[in-house]
């Protein structure tokens, strides 16, 4: 009797065990891919910690911080094609595309009825960046562009009013005054600008700024041929390469211009938003960040987006990571402090945005952000103006020549796809 009844107790235990009322209470875990490898990944990783606490019980998500590039591309293509893809992926408007087909979308009254996300609450540029046909691909998690970061000590030291120049004039100016022989011997110890050096797409990045405020565009309309080889792009390219070889308000070869603005041996340099936390960080640097100045003949930056996506899956993976996928975004706040712009209007136009002094100067260009043209080929386009553009600043090509040379390469990559 008693081998029976303990049977009869093991066997019912381990019904209630496995019973659907106990399995149900088994948290949904989601793996949870972004390419945030910089002091933003610390951020996004608190912010992690923070849902799963809220959550405890009910979804389990597990951070993965990936460099980003072509790699993460080809793992997160791998993921989706071996069937086991992650719950949330951050993507950006050019990499979303190449995943449509793999993603889970909404109609905008889905989204509001739904999950109560109302699309008409998000930087309308933003989000119409990731509406095709009616149907809303990836929440966006935030926006970044390019800002005019400035030393105020050296304003001040040279005369100028302690604040962004505003026009290509004003900013000729700054330059011009800020560039400084400080001992007399010969070699500049303060540079107004910096061209070239450092991390390669920021130099493309501002290139595209001018490009876009002369009216030019990265390609045709069609996506099938270079359009950046005009008088918009040529004329930009030659600002760049005038202040190095005409002006001389930039050095000839090419240097990090990060780490001079750092250090006080640079004055104004153009970057995004992540770098806010590191130059804070920077014991006696006196500097403030602006909108970029209307160096052509509109304003316009340059800027990308982190999108959050949701690869197609199981209804309970997708119901947790559109869960997630709310959190971060009512909560993307916290997400600003690590250096970053909210596209919430509900959020950008709160106190406590405000009061983010330098991200709340980025978030002034919101309506005047614009993408690349979406294209999958956009990396070895890059690749090759990287390499004619830095042709052009050290003076081996005149700007015209180099984009002629791009635009011929441009045209064979896009032929071929």
């Amino acid at each position: 009797m008693r081998n029976w009844m303990r049977v009869f107790s093991i066997g019912l235990a381990l019904i209630l065990i496995l019973s659907p009322t106990t399995l149900a209470q088994q948290p949904v875990e989601l793996q949870f891919w972004t390419p945030f490898t910089g002091p933003d990944g610390a951020y996004m990783e608190r912010m992690v910690n923070q849902f799963n606490e809220e959550h405890k019980g009910e979804i389990e998500v597990e951070l993965f911080i990936i460099a980003g590039g072509a790699d993460y591309i080809t793992k997160l293509a791998l993921a989706i094609r071996t069937g086991a893809p992650p719950g949330v992926v951050i993507l950006s408007p050019n990499d979303y595309i190449r995943f449509l087909n793999n993603l889970t979308s909404w109609t905008s009254d889905e989204l509001l009825d739904t999950y109560g996300l109302d699309v008409a609450d998000f930087s309308q540029n933003v989000i119409e960046s990731v509406t095709r046909d009616g149907r809303v691909y990836a929440i966006p998690l935030g926006t970044y562009c390019l800002g005019l970061y400035y030393n105020i000590d050296h304003l001040v030291e040279a005369g100028l009013e302690p604040r962004a120049p505003q026009t290509r004039e004003e900013f000729l100016e700054y330059a011009r005054k800020l560039t400084v022989d400080r001992d007399g011997d010969g070699t500049i110890d303060q540079w107004g600008w910096y061209s070239f050096g450092g991390w390669p797409f920021r130099v493309l990045w501002q290139w595209y700024t001018l490009l876009f405020q002369n009216g030019g565009s990265l390609l045709s309309s069609d996506g099938k041929r270079a359009a950046f080889n005009s008088p918009e792009g040529v004329s930009a390219l030659e600002f760049f390469v005038d202040l190095i070889h005409k002006e001389k308000v930039a050095p000839r070869d090419p240097a990090d211009p990060e780490e001079a603005f750092r250090v006080g041996m640079l004055s104004m340099h153009v970057n995004g938003p992540w770098m806010i936390n590191l130059f804070k960080e920077q014991p006696d640097l006196n500097w403030a960040v602006a909108p970029v100045p209307v160096l052509g003949e509109s304003r316009v930056v340059w800027g990308d987006a982190h999108l959050m996506c949701i690869p197609k899956q199981s209804e309970k993976t997708t119901e947790a990571a559109m869960t997630l996928v709310k959190w971060l975004s009512d909560n993307s706040i916290e997400w600003a402090k690590a250096g970053q712009v909210p596209v919430r209007n509900s959020i950008v136009n709160s106190d406590e945005f405000a009061a983010l002094t330098e991200q709340y100067e980025f978030s002034k260009q919101l309506p005047y952000v614009r993408f690349l043209p979406q294209t999958e080929r956009l990396a070895e386009i890059e690749s090759v103006l990287l390499e004619y553009m830095d042709a052009a600043y050290l003076g081996d090509m005149s700007p015209a020549d180099a984009l002629e040379e791009v635009a011929y390469e441009v045209d064979d990559i896009l032929s071929r796809r």
